[in-house]
């Protein structure tokens, strides 16, 4: 926390007034007395814990009711350095991007456990595929939105905000940038990161790009299966044909039941992207 005060008259040279809010998660161990008593202007208190991604949408939703100009996002594990906050919200200040994400792996000053760097380097790929956006760390304890982001922000899940804020901004098209910032090993605490982590983060992808664009879900579900069915019905006559088999198609019910499912699935998608669109 002092580290952040620290920062502004830096903060103040670029034109920045700072405004510390502190969301406390149902913790038990009095953090949101500390927190007011060191400076914090703020502090927004969950009554029982609800995990970080509700944490960062409160935080989200109470810098847009504000009408803040941009909102830096900064874990209190004590791992970021609170120096970086200029450097971080500078491609927003030069309206260069509305989503800035830092970058451990730039300047990391001890050797992060093999699982989490495994475990990072696979959900890396999974955002660059599904954005496009040219990630080297997905998963940093530090992010800066603008608020052009703000206004339209949605994290429907309440166990991370990670990947729910880079889906959501690639969705609603906004720029993306990352700056390398550095990171530094625990001293106190523990991770909320377990084996569970997968999972529920794959949930979470799932269904907000259920919210977000339902057909790129649904889509090549129905595809997948009118493309099965098309697929036999299309092996099956030409063995009869060529005189193999004595009906055209021999598994009518296979047919027919993967036509109409991927159909369904294929309207239901088209339906669903429709709604989410006029909304």
């Amino acid at each position: 926390m002092a580290g952040v005060l620290d920062q502004q008259p830096a903060l103040a040279t670029a034109g920045v007034a700072l405004t510390v809010i502190v969301v406390d998660d149902g913790s038990s161990d009095g953090a949101g007395a500390v927190a007011t008593q060191v400076g914090a202007d703020l502090v927004i208190r969950h009554k029982v814990n609800r995990g970080l991604g509700a944490a960062v949408r409160t935080g989200l939703q109470r810098a847009r009711d504000e009408g803040f100009d941009l909102l830096l996002k900064l874990d209190a594990d004590g791992q970021h350095d609170p120096a970086d906050i200029l450097a971080m919200i500078t491609p927003i200040l030069q309206d260069e991007a509305e989503v800035v994400y830092g970058n451990r792996f730039g300047r990391i000053s001890y050797r992060m456990p093999l699982i989490r760097r495994w475990g990072n380097a696979a959900f890396c790929s999974l955002m660059r595929g599904l954005t496009g956006w040219p990630l080297k760390d997905s998963q940093p304890g530090i992010i800066a939105v603008s608020r052009d982001y703000l206004k339209v922000a949605l994290l429907p899940g309440s166990y991370n905000y990670a990947q729910q804020v880079l889906l959501d901004a690639f969705h609603k098209g906004m720029r993306f940038s990352q700056v390398d910032v550095a990171f530094r090993a625990r001293t106190s605490g523990r991770s909320f990161i377990s084996l569970a982590y997968p999972f529920k983060a794959l949930g979470q992808i799932f269904w907000l790009l259920v919210s977000l664009r339902p057909l790129q879900v649904f889509g090549p579900v129905g595809a997948a299966f009118l493309t099965l069915g098309g697929s036999v019905a299309a092996w099956q006559i030409a063995r009869w044909i060529l005189g193999e088999t004595a009906r055209p198609v021999e598994n009518v019910n296979l047919v027919l039941g993967c036509a109409l499912f991927g159909l369904q699935t294929l309207f239901f998608g088209v339906l669903a992207e429709l709604i989410v669109r006029r909304r």
